[in-house]
């Protein structure tokens, strides 16, 4: 039953991550003349001239990859209601996992140390539409479990 409404969620959340996946930068960071800017794939070092310093190539892309893995897994268990749920139930875990990954290791120092300023970009409000998207996705199929369990009750 793909034409159900937690599947559109999904597909959205789908969307919204593989837009991730262009490059988009996430988080820019100032450090005295060098800017900082970071995406799923690298950490690019600017100088106050705008050439490119340094790359330093990061993994990211992993971690979104395997929610993206999950997610259509997770449409796709549409037979068994409760692998469904725990499928989306690590899809949020790790959402939230992705997005304060980015924002807390940004404003703690981890990914560039002692920034002056740290600025989200717009793209890193695409994890958390995401997030919201699946958390949406989830409370459908709760609402078709509960449905089919009233129905069994019923007999």
């Amino acid at each position: 039953m793909l034409q159900r409404v937690q599947t559109i969620y999904w597909s959205l959340s789908l969307l919204c991550l593989s837009i991730l996946f262009f490059g988009v930068n996430l988080v820019s960071f100032s450090k005295g003349n060098n800017v900082f800017d970071l995406s799923l794939y690298q950490l690019k070092e600017y100088d106050s001239k705008g050439s490119l310093v340094k790359e330093v190539a990061r993994f990211d892309y992993l971690i979104v990859a395997i929610v993206v893995l999950l997610i259509c897994l997770t449409i796709f268990s549409f037979k068994n209601l409760k692998k469904q749920l725990n499928l989306a139930k690590w899809v949020m875990f790790i959402h939230l996992l992705i997005g304060f990954n980015f924002i807390l290791f940004s404003y703690s120092g981890m990914i560039v140390s002692n920034p002056i300023s740290v600025r989200l970009n717009f793209s890193i409000a695409f994890i958390f539409i995401s997030l919201i998207l699946s958390i949406l996705g989830y409370q459908g199929v709760k609402k078709d479990k509960n449905l089919l369990d009233s129905v069994d009750r019923i007999r």
